[in-house]
């Protein structure tokens, strides 16, 4: 896939890798000793609490920000001497920075003329690119200010591909949307991901939307990659406590004080905690104290003593049953704390 300017060429293996990057916002470490690796092609969610360092992170790729130690590499090589411009990359900001002055179809094609493309063959790609996203006709010569916040989206995503960028880097683009509008606009990304086989970055604050789509999950906090991974192993078999706990409901509980097999800090999911559960590494008698109700599914705290399990589920008995509750799996932390 052809790159804009200068810019290395994709290697097969890797799109992106950050090694032992660090960088200084005023006198706060925004990164600190960030690692990961982008293979080329994959979809890699970025997911942490506000201010842990995800914007940065994007940035710094993206060649707007200058780290203070380690190495971006972009399809093997050393980005460092870059300018953004250079680098091939597209960028959706969670403004989107759309030109106001300018009608949709001209910010779409604003990237190609300023890379050398003659104006029809500008106009051309952005039309074609515009449809692709779902944007035509009356809305291709609208303002944003004349558009829809989906349809400035749509704008927005256009003008970062329409460059034919080596890999896409998405700053929270969808936070601003209703919750059917965002579902619509994350299965148009995820098309467009497919289509075009570009390594993407998508920075999200949603544990599930993070989960259900990425190829690789990195979760982040205080400036750190905290665990990446495969998202079910991430879910399933966290290393640290604060993936465990970031990542969904979780029982958290140190194992001898919770009577459970092993030592130090376990988890058990939510799903896992079962009545009269059969084959259980752990049994006990519990009281059911809340019941939440969330359509599909259901939430039950039980009381143990001084400790609170939660179990997701149907069909709990009411507040105040005694039961006997288990679980089949327990999986044990490596960490106790977050970095």
């Amino acid at each position: 896939m052809p790159t804009a300017g200068n810019a290395p060429s994709c290697a097969p293996a890797e799109a992106i890798r950050l090694e032992g990057v660090s960088c200084l916002r005023g006198p706060v470490l925004a990164l600190d000793g960030v690692s990961l690796a982008v293979p080329a092609g994959a979809f890699v969610s970025i997911l942490g609490p506000s201010g842990c360092g995800k914007s940065t992170l994007l940035g710094v790729v993206a060649g707007h920000i200058a780290p203070a130690a380690g190495r971006v590499l972009l399809g093997g090589a050393e980005a460092k001497a870059l300018a953004p411009e250079a680098r091939g990359i597209g960028m959706v900001f969670q403004n989107l920075a759309l030109f106001p002055h300018l009608s949709a179809i001209d910010n779409v094609a604003f990237g190609p003329r300023a890379r050398g493309a003659g104006a029809a063959e500008a106009l051309g790609r952005a039309r074609a690119m515009l449809a692709r996203v779902g944007i035509g006709g009356d809305e291709a010569a609208r303002r944003p200010d004349g558009l829809s916040g989906g349809q400035r989206q749509r704008v927005a995503l256009a003008r970062a591909l329409v460059t034919r960028p080596a890999a896409l880097l998405l700053d929270e683009p969808l936070s601003g949307l209703d919750t059917h509008l965002r579902s619509q606009m994350l299965e148009l990304v995820l098309r467009l991901h497919k289509e075009t086989g570009i390594a993407t970055l998508m920075v999200t604050h949603d544990p599930a939307e993070a989960m259900a789509h990425g190829d690789i999950l990195a979760v982040m906090n205080r400036g750190k990659v905290v665990e990446s991974g495969p998202p079910r192993r991430l879910y399933e078999a966290p290393r640290s406590e604060f993936t465990a706990g970031f990542l969904g409901p979780a029982n958290i509980v140190d194992a001898a004080v919770a009577g459970l097999p092993g030592s130090g800090r376990v988890l058990v999911r939510p799903e896992h905690l079962e009545i009269n559960p059969s084959g259980a590494a752990f049994s006990r008698p519990m009281v059911v104290a809340r019941l939440e109700y969330h359509g599909h599914e259901m939430l039950a705290t039980l009381a143990d003593g001084p400790l609170r399990w939660v179990a997701r589920g149907r069909g709990f008995p009411p507040v105040g049953t005694a039961v006997v509750a288990g679980a089949s799996r327990v999986h044990p932390l490596e960490t106790g704390g977050s970095p």
